[in-house]
């Protein structure tokens, strides 16, 4: 089998993988957002931060590392196994330790004991074969989906059922502790590699790793600074209702969007060499991810107080406004995500690491200083630090790629005015008369017709003789090609 072909089969089953994993993730959180209370979610939130960040602190990159060597062997795999388990076994007994202070600081005694438990996670998870590295190196992820299926299968029966009997934050933790355990076990299932204990290599894959652990403490504190500034300043309860809804407002963008841009980053990343590819790439793929990201941030904006009611319930109503500034939030976290991976794409990785410190160190002062008077405040800085920094990053990439910023912007005027004469339209009709599930899916539905159309002949007027509106007709007739071949009968043997 071609590379292309395994490549193409792998990002089927990624795709697969994200779906399956999204999709009981997002129903798990609408099921237990009415059973659990905010204060339940708040110590869940406490403990997914502060596990997020003892991982951190122990991240190896040991796949990272496996898949980009040129040769690897059975000490590599090993080695990276070896590490794995001793750094998370090690960080587990730290947290263990600390949980009493924890919970001490955040003024939350229930949080000592969650915490403890939740840790075992760590090192359970850093059992897995390393094999499983290997398979993504091949580009084989049939035996990792088919694992997954289980993994989250029963994880999610496991919470679902501790939820009903005795709602609280143990139903997530407990499930967790599930969820590493059927990965541990399943990984020795799925591959054959048997692991022993070697740090031979050592040196080498810390020496490698080093950077991935700066960005990612950078990356943490960016994301999860606000969460630790409510928890602090407004109580554990406030963070969990908080937390959810923003949680909430990304769910199109870890369920779907992202994921989808991998594609994008591969065709940028191949036409480094030539500058005027590379601008026209960067910058239909900037285009493209606006055109998606635009008109969901105008539907989450216009209806927040309906898309609350029917996603999580009407005991959360008091939480609702704060849906319209992390909309802002959704837009920026997946257009940040992909300017910062174009740039790494391009190679310039130290530059990326210089501007999250410094933007990192801005967010965290701007929010002590508009942020602490109250949620609605926390929310709408959070915001427009995110469109800020979004905004900053996108003129660096422009910088070093040229790919023509006034250009991007005429690119997106189809789907803003769409969205916008959109979202007005479906104003107009009185439907408070139906219930909020009817009202939501008949609202949404209009919109998202309106809009697509609006966008298409939009397009079609604005940019018809584009090389950018070109290139997706060209790719919207590839994809038409390819669905047709693959319905018809075909000549299997090669030419």
């Amino acid at each position: 089998m071609s590379t292309t072909s395994r490549v193409a089969k792998s990002s089927l089953f990624l795709l697969a993988i994200q779906m399956v994993q999204r999709s009981l993730g997002i129903i798990s959180t609408l099921i237990l957002a009415r059973l659990l209370t905010p204060e339940h979610f708040g110590i869940v939130a406490l403990v997914t931060i502060a596990l997020q960040f003892f991982e951190l602190l122990g991240e190896t990159g040991n796949q990272q590392y496996i898949v980009q060597k040129e040769h690897v062997n059975g000490d590599d795999l090993n080695t990276a196994w070896s590490m794995d388990i001793a750094i998370k076994s090690g960080i587990a007994l730290l947290v263990i330790l600390t949980s009493p202070l924890i919970a001490g600081w955040f003024d939350e005694p229930e949080l000592a004991a969650a915490l403890a438990v939740a840790s075992l996670a760590l090192p359970i998870r850093a059992l897995k074969t390393p094999g499983m590295m290997r398979l993504a190196r091949e580009i084989n992820y049939r035996p990792l989906f088919r694992l997954t299926l289980w993994q989250k299968g029963i994880s999610f029966v496991t919470v679902v059922t501790i939820a009903l009997l005795e709602p609280s934050h143990w139903a997530i933790i407990v499930g967790n502790l599930v969820s590493a355990i059927i990965l541990a076990v399943g990984s020795y299932w799925v591959d054959d590699h048997r692991p022993r204990w070697t740090l031979t290599h050592l040196r080498r894959q810390w020496f490698f790793s080093r950077w991935l652990l700066l960005r990612g403490l950078v990356g943490f504190t960016r994301s999860q600074i606000d969460n630790l500034l409510v928890s602090r300043f407004f109580g554990v309860s406030q963070l969990g209702g908080y937390n959810l809804v923003r949680e909430v407002s990304l769910l199109p963008a870890v369920s779907a969007i992202i994921p989808m841009s991998e594609p994008l980053l591969a065709a940028i990343a191949q036409s480094k060499s030539d500058l005027t590819e590379l601008a026209f790439r960067v910058r239909l793929s900037l285009a493209m991810m606006v055109t998606l990201l635009t008109p969901i941030t105008v539907f989450i904006m216009l209806y927040p107080e309906l898309i609350v009611r029917v996603l999580l319930g009407p005991d959360w109503d008091s939480y609702a406004n704060l849906l319209r500034p992390f909309a802002l939030f959704f837009f920026t976290f997946c257009l940040f995500a992909l300017v910062s991976d174009a740039i790494i794409a391009l190679g310039k990785v130290k530059g990326l690491f210089v501007f999250d410190l410094t933007s990192t160190l801005i967010i965290i002062a701007a929010l002590f200083l508009f942020g602490t008077g109250g949620m609605d405040a926390m929310a709408w800085a959070r915001g427009w630090l995110s469109v800020a920094t979004t905004v900053v990053l996108l003129l660096v990439l422009d910088h070093w790629a040229r790919f023509d910023l006034p250009r991007l912007i005429w690119l997106c005027l189809p789907t803003t005015v769409a969205s916008l004469a959109s979202g007005w339209l479906v104003t107009l009709p009185d439907l408070t008369m139906l219930d909020s599930l009817a009202e939501f899916l008949l609202r949404g539905s209009l919109f998202v017709v309106l809009a697509g159309l609006m966008t298409w002949c939009l397009a079609v007027v604005v940019l018809g003789r584009s090389e950018e509106w070109g290139q997706v007709q060209s790719l919207i007739d590839l994809l038409c090609k390819t669905t047709r071949q693959r319905d018809s009968p075909r000549d299997d043997f090669p030419n």
